[in-house]
C-alpha cells in the first residue's frame, strides 16, 4: 500500500523537474522539455518575456508525477519489499 506523503513527495519532485526543465531551450524559442510550454515573446514596452501555455504545464507535472509515482511504487513494492 502507497502512502500519501510518499504521494506528496513524488508531486513536489515533479514540481522541480518541471521547473528545472523550463531552462530546456530547443531551437532556441521554446521552452521546457518534455513539452514546450513557454516561448519567447515581445512586451508591449519592447522588453523580452514569455508567453506561457499553463495547460502544457500542469500536463507537464501531472506526467512526471505519474512517472515518479510508478517508479516509487515499483521501488518500493518489488525492490525494496517495504510495507
Amino acid at each position: 500500500m502507497i502512502k500519501a506523503l510518499s504521494l506528496l513527495w513524488t508531486l513536489l519532485l515533479s514540481v522541480i523537474v518541471t521547473a528545472v526543465s523550463f531552462f530546456y531551450i530547443r531551437d532556441g524559442v521554446a521552452h521546457g522539455y518534455p513539452f514546450s510550454y513557454a516561448k519567447d515573446s515581445v512586451n508591449p514596452d519592447g522588453t523580452l518575456g514569455y508567453s506561457i501555455n499553463y495547460f502544457s504545464v500542469i500536463f507537464d507535472i501531472l506526467l512526471w508525477w505519474l512517472l515518479f509515482s510508478l517508479v516509487w511504487l515499483i521501488i518500493k513494492n518489488y525492490v525494496l519489499e517495504l510495507d
